[in-house]
């Protein structure tokens, strides 16, 4: 290994890349060791560089600008199919040929084996394992494919119908994020993923269908129903996705995503796991219309502290393009708004901000009727108050992912520069007063007064003048606003 942690061949990697004619053109530079800084924030000048090569790419190829169009195009025009992960410095294939997890162990339990998730693609599974016809016939069963005849016929069948149209069974060696990494690639790949990615840990993918993120992002809403509402989907037959049609196992997609300040809710739309993926933390102007006719019909959408933000963009979005400046405006200010209750919980404690916590909602049980995911206004919710040490323990977790999520954000040095708001801001000082003083309504009051100035803020100088926004900018170094003049 090399003495920052990453591995030689990694580095070799990089460097083919960088000079490779496929990615001519496309923005890099190096740091004073001279290593490629190979990554950037999306958001900044250089990520903006990086976003037109990008979108001219999927142009040249002929790629409609849309949800996953940069995956495709970075699949398309690597040059080797093999990404080098710069942990253990191991060639991964960027294609959908390894199995999940799931798959993975019930491969394992079928063959009577111990193997890792990287250690064969489905191919090359197949063509060292697979040695008897009902060794065949078990491994298209498992993939819902019909009888072959032989080796060859099951290779062929299992690149059309998985490999090739990126089937749920099956997972690429390394992740896909464009512009963010040069090549479009997580550094690291599906091998080391799980000890590199805190998210990805064994202990937290077990609780996923939980979403920690609505815990990480203080998101309002019932999430023991929202959480169980998403548990429901898992369980339904593959139904045709709405977004490109094809037949597969349906996913709980947030309309407006949690990572930008709104609500973890019951109002998810169906929609399969690549098309999920590829939305990612954007919402769409179809999305935008969505929400609007839920909050017509008396419904929340959207966090209490994103609220302010939401209601000044939501009726300034007439295309996707406005909406995707609108998501990247939203998700900038719910980090400014994670800040500062990162701060307040560093400086004052737990107590006042309990009060937008609600570890209540652990505390009852839900059931379903009529689940339908193509007729989802038909659903029917039965709860019941249930007080069990399962529940007990699930409200607990609530309550401790919540704060460290806070003490985990406020450690994240690197994030500070985008924030409007200076740890030792004057507009903190009346918020600390009141919390000290035990008059938790005046801090609320004005804690959401300073989250209002600090949303008009953001959207006088990125969306009224967005010409000014983008030459700050330019300069990294002057990405952090001046010191308001303002006092709450």
């Amino acid at each position: 290994m090399s003495e920052i942690g990453y591995h030689p061949n990694y580095f070799k990697y990089v460097e083919m890349i960088v000079a490779h004619p496929n990615y001519r053109g496309l923005y890099y530079d190096r740091d004073k060791n001279g290593k490629v800084n190979w990554v950037v924030t999306g958001k900044s000048h250089k990520g903006q560089l990086r976003q037109k090569w990008w979108d001219a790419t999927c142009r040249r190829l002929g790629i409609p600008i849309q949800k996953g169009c940069y995956a495709k195009a970075a699949r398309m025009i690597h040059p080797t199919g093999k990404h080098v992960c710069q942990c253990c410095g191991k060639e991964r294939s960027i294609f959908y040929e390894y199995p999940t997890l799931s798959t993975l162990k019930r491969l394992n339990k079928a063959f009577g084996l111990n193997l890792l998730q990287t250690d064969y693609t489905i191919l090359s599974f197949v063509e060292h394992f697979c040695t008897t016809t009902t060794q065949l016939h078990e491994v298209a069963r498992l993939f819902k494919l019909p009888e072959v005849a032989n080796k060859t016929e099951l290779l062929k069948l299992l690149k059309d119908e998985l490999i090739d149209k990126q089937s749920r069974y099956l997972s690429p060696g390394v992740m896909c994020n464009p512009p963010d990494r040069f090549n479009g690639f997580h550094s690291y790949a599906l091998c080391c993923r799980k000890e590199k990615d805190t998210g990805r840990h064994d202990d937290n993918m077990k609780t996923y269908i939980q979403d920690r993120r609505a815990y990480e992002d203080w998101s309002d809403g019932n999430y023991n129903l929202a959480n169980r509402m998403m548990g429901e989907f898992h369980k339904q037959s593959p139904i045709p996705c709405p977004i490109c049609g094809k037949i597969d196992a349906m996913t709980a997609d947030h309309i407006g995503p949690i990572s930008l300040g709104f609500c973890h809710s019951i109002h998810f739309t169906p929609m399969c796991r690549s098309c999920n993926s590829a939305k990612n933390n954007r919402f769409t102007k179809c999305d935008v219309d969505k929400l609007k006719i839920l909050e017509n019909q008396g419904h929340t959408v959207v966090s209490w502290h994103s609220k302010f933000i939401w209601d000044s963009l939501k009726n300034k979005i007439f295309n996707d393009i406005d909406a995707k400046k609108a998501s990247s405006l939203m998700a900038k200010c719910h980090q400014n708004v994670l800040y500062i209750l990162a701060l307040i919980y560093r400086k004052t404690g737990r107590a006042f901000l309990m009060r937008y916590l609600h570890p209540e909602y652990s505390m009852m049980d839900y059931r379903f009727k009529n689940f339908d995911l193509q007729n989802m206004g038909d659903i029917q919710i039965i709860e019941s108050p249930l007080d069990s040490k399962n529940k007990r323990k699930n409200q607990d977790r609530y309550i401790r992912i919540a704060f460290e999520s806070l003490e985990a954000f406020y450690s994240k040095e690197n994030r500070k520069n985008y924030f409007l708001i200076k740890e030792e801001a004057k507009e903190l000082r009346p918020i600390y007063t009141a919390i000290n003083n035990n008059d938790f309504d005046l801090a609320d009051t004005r804690l959401r007064a300073l989250i209002e100035l600090l949303s008009k803020r953001l959207v006088n100088l990125e969306w009224e003048n967005n010409t000014q926004a983008y030459k700050i900018q330019e300069d990294e170094t002057q990405l952090k606003v001046a010191e308001p003049n303002e006092s709450i």
